[in-house]
């Protein structure tokens, strides 16, 4: 049945003649890895995952590197072909990103990040958790395990295949994995799997993807890795690395089923706010708020605790960048616009209006005709549509928006200051330390660039070779963006 781990759906023979990019690998019957999903970053695949609860996905912590706003992210379960929906295929929102605390980005070492659902997901044919290790104990070397994924985005080519592929790959014994990468750069909580001639490899799976074998005794699949580093694709002598996932099995279980109050309320839970009915908005701030009263100090009373804890919650909220509304910002023709979406409502998204305009008396507005661009006098000055409209009591809410706008507009004054004829990053010199490759083939190197307009300077990883450098551009752009918050 779906309810159970670790049960696969769809056929299992699989006689699909092998294409694509994993040599030796064939395209996945639909279906066939039900706890496969898709991570996404504003709606593009970044990384797999792994669905190991009802409510949860195992990925990896190094997909999270550029940005960690779980508002940003969606998982996408039930996929099997990219660009189309296929049955059973549902996206939903990311409340929590957990990365282990002890992940190093330059190590790879704790290379797991737990993403924690909006919404609990019901089993079905499609959809369904694997079983996680019941204990340190792991399959021996040369056991055959299952790897599946869409195929890496930013190895050699690009992304190879439109549907899920799956091979079989044997584990290998840490000595052999340390002969074939170097001792220094594997730790305990790493392990290796694939061909030492090449050909199959974890890079044609996804990074945050499962590496699975099946239990002997219960037929059930279980999840020993997690996709995580690897030298080059394929190549001989160089098999793929994976997240020991049995090494964090205390940490998994804690941060799965964590006391309550114990963790700090995530950009989503207090946005959600909001949608709920008034009468229910206090008490359930006051719960999701109560976790800063462990940051008071003895001397301090109860009621001054208490504000303590409501002021670092308001601030929290703030720095969520939508006080209370589903404030975005979209790009349209190379011109951004902000758009203020209202509250769902049961009968299912509507045009972007003002959030109770119509029954409070106040007439509707049109937000999405307001766009910030080079031709504007003032970029960062909201139209006076937006503003404020005095003396008009029976608009409460349309100037509490006003004020939200605002505190979206600053938020990202950052890239909606930089005239449009400046979104551009055009490279000046990058200087390669020859002697700094590491395990992916990157140099560390020292870039200088001009991005929106401005001269900067900034120390990134780069790869020499075509496909190399393929891989390394988007941390490139991702740390040339940051100079532009700075």
């Amino acid at each position: 049945p779906p309810g159970r781990c670790g049960h696969r759906g769809g056929p299992q023979a699989n006689t699909t003649t092998p294409r694509g990019r994993i040599t030796g690998g064939s395209v996945a019957p639909r279906g066939a890895w039900p706890w496969l999903v898709s991570v996404r970053l504003h709606g593009e695949m970044m990384c797999g995952g792994v669905l190991v609860g009802h409510s949860w996905v195992l990925t990896a912590a190094h997909c999270f590197t550029g940005n960690k706003n779980e508002l940003a992210w969606t998982v996408v379960v039930g996929d099997h072909e990219l660009g189309k929906l296929d049955t059973g295929e549902r996206t939903v929102p990311v409340r929590r990103i957990l990365p282990h605390p002890k992940f190093n980005s330059k190590t790879f070492h704790g290379d797991l990040a737990l993403l924690e659902l909006a919404v609990p997901l019901a089993p079905s044919p499609t959809i369904s958790p694997i079983c996680l290790p019941s204990g340190p104990a792991e399959p021996s070397p040369g056991t055959s395990c299952y790897i599946a994924g869409w195929g890496s985005l930013y190895e050699a080519e690009g992304p190879a295949a439109d549907v899920v592929m799956e091979a079989r790959v044997p584990l290998l014994s840490q000595e052999t994995c340390r002969g074939a990468l170097g001792r220094d750069l594997l730790t305990s909580t790493m392990f290796c799997a694939g061909y030492l001639s090449g050909g199959i490899d974890s890079c044609q799976g996804d990074s945050g993807g499962p590496l699975a074998c099946q239990d002997p005794s219960s037929h059930r699949f279980v999840l020993y890795g997690i996709t995580s580093w690897g030298d080059g694709c394929g190549e001989r002598g160089k098999p793929g690395v994976y997240t020991r996932v049995a090494a964090f099995a205390d940490w998994l279980s804690l941060q799965m089923d964590p006391a309550p109050g114990s963790r700090e309320p995530s950009c989503f839970d207090l946005l959600a706010l909001a949608q709920l009915p008034p009468e229910q908005q206090p008490p359930e701030r006051t719960r999701l708020c109560a976790f800063y009263t462990g940051s008071c100090r003895p001397p301090q009373g109860q009621a001054a605790c208490a504000r303590l804890a409501e002021e670092t919650c308001r601030a929290r909220t703030r720095r969520c960048g939508e006080p209370g509304g589903h404030a975005g910002v979209r790009a349209h023709g190379g011109t951004l616009f902000l758009v203020l979406w209202p509250h769902p409502s049961p009968q299912g998204p509507s045009a972007p209006v003002v959030p109770g305009s119509p029954k409070h008396g106040c007439s509707s507005l049109a937000w999405e005709a307001a766009a910030w661009g080079p031709h504007n006098s003032s970029l960062m000055s909201p139209p006076t549509s937006l503003l404020p409209v005095p003396g008009a009591a029976a608009c409460a809410s349309l100037n509490e928006s006003a004020v939200r706008v605002s505190v979206v507009q600053e938020l990202y004054a950052w890239v909606l200051q930089v005239p449009e004829s400046n979104l551009a990053m055009t490279f000046q010199e990058i200087l390669v330390d020859l002697s700094s490759k590491n395990a992916k083939g990157l140099y560390r190197a020292q870039v200088r660039a001009t991005v929106g307009g401005r001269p900067t300077a900034f120390t990134g990883l780069v790869g020499l070779e075509s496909d190399s450098l393929a891989r390394s551009m988007p941390g490139l752009v991702a740390l040339a963006l940051e100079t532009l918050k700075t």
